[in-house]
């Protein structure tokens, strides 16, 4: 599921974990391979995460399934990195995220025994 606002990619997926953030933009200069330590607040929540990064974009794992429970009802995610706070707006995402989640929960069920990238193989 992806979004942007004030200049910022944003970007939802949904794993067996939980939820991971990616936020994006041209303006940012980060060291790559960089874990950055932040704070990620929603309502009266606030829960401690790493922002993996690249040269534009961080990725947070969002693991914590009492605060994702919250996100989906929240109408902002404010991320606290040490020099700066990243306004997430929320609006309309509690649709999109119900949608991820359900695709993540019929898909799980599928086989992880098969490789869709290689043909099956047949039986003669």
């Amino acid at each position: 599921m992806t979004n942007s606002a004030e200049g910022i990619g944003i970007s939802f997926v949904r794993n067996a974990d939980g939820l991971l953030l990616t936020l994006d933009s041209p303006k940012w200069k980060l060291d790559r391979g960089k874990a950055y330590s932040v704070q990620l607040v929603t309502g009266s929540q606030t829960v401690e995460a790493k922002a993996l990064a690249e040269t534009k974009s961080v990725t947070i794992a969002i693991t914590d399934r009492p605060f994702n429970a919250q996100l989906r009802a929240a109408n902002v995610l404010w991320v606290r990195g040490e020099g700066a706070t990243v306004r997430v707006p929320l609006h309309g995402t509690a649709a999109g995220l119900q949608r991820l989640e359900a695709c993540f929960n019929k898909n799980e069920r599928q086989s992880t025994e098969t490789n869709p990238f290689v043909a099956p193989s047949r039986a003669p």
